[in-house]
């Protein structure tokens, strides 16, 4: 049950809140002269008025400190008639203040193992050749294209700037696109979230050091020579399938392959599906 948002709260107060999976918490300092009659809403929405402040231990850990009054009569808070006693409410708030310096630990530790890392790469050998210059996707741009040239000799690589925020990679032939992502994902630093609807940072030591961008998009292009190759793998494992049907490069390169079939390799695929399966997978 609900107090009455008119009401004035006291010193172990039960409340909770939807925000941040906090929960259930108990109101432990209030600063300041309360004046609950005050609070008001602008369309169910923005709340003002009041004059005290709150701070409240949560049974989950957490603590918020300087809660305005007007916030914690709002919608997204629930005041309860329950009253936690000094004992309790002293067991909630050090358990809370203990958690607080056991996250501000771990934080610390990690920022040091981050910049530890950062310094470590610095000099890392095997990345000796790769630029440090803060270049946004112009560095990241030429990182890439030096590191594919030395794991991937004679193979052309076209790596260009798309954006400020983006690069591209295309490729004929080569290797397949999932070992070229194995060296593109590292400069990779944000993604979009879209519950979110925004740009979120996953930036890492190594994008520190040597540049990142939210996005690299991979391209691999196939010859008619590695298409002939993928064509012939697929009529040895399939030819009892064909019932005689033409699959050649100029059926494929035209998207006829897709029609062939679909009841077997799935209705969209056909052939032509299966084709790509097959050199999605194949080096060259």
């Amino acid at each position: 049950m609900k107090m009455q948002n008119a009401q004035a709260v006291v010193i172990g107060q039960v409340v909770s809140t939807v925000l941040y999976n906090r929960g259930r918490g108990v109101v432990f300092a209030i600063h300041g002269k309360q004046k609950p009659a005050s609070v008001g809403s602008l369309s169910g929405v923005v709340s003002y008025g009041g004059n005290a402040t709150f701070d409240i231990a949560f049974e989950s850990g957490k603590i918020s400190r300087g809660l305005p009054e007007s916030i914690l009569h709002g919608r997204q808070w629930s005041i309860f008639p329950e009253i936690k006693t000094a004992e309790e409410v002293i067991r909630i708030v050090e358990h809370a203040q203990a958690e607080e310096i056991r996250e501000a630990d771990e934080r610390e530790a990690e920022e040091r193992e981050y910049r530890a890392e950062c310094e470590r790469l610095k000099t890392a050998p095997e990345y000796s050749d790769l630029s440090q210059d803060k270049k946004g996707a112009v560095q990241v741009t030429g990182n890439i294209r030096k590191e594919l040239k030395a794991k991937f000799p004679g193979v052309k690589f076209s790596v260009r700037k798309r954006s400020y925020d983006s690069v591209s990679v295309n490729w004929t032939d080569g290797p397949t696109e999932e070992q070229v992502k194995e060296i593109t994902k590292k400069y990779r630093d944000s993604y979009f979230d879209g519950m979110q609807d925004m740009s979120v940072s996953c930036s890492s030591p190594f994008n520190e050091i040597y540049g990142g961008v939210g996005y690299v998009f991979v391209d691999r292009g196939y010859s008619d020579a590695m298409k002939q190759q993928a064509i012939g793998i697929l009529k040895i494992k399939y030819d009892h399938l064909l019932d005689g049907e033409e699959v050649s490069v100029a059926r494929y390169n035209s998207g006829e392959l897709y029609r062939i079939r679909p009841d077997y390799f799935g209705h969209g695929h056909g052939i032509q599906g299966e084709i790509n399966k097959i050199l999605a997978v194949t080096t060259a």
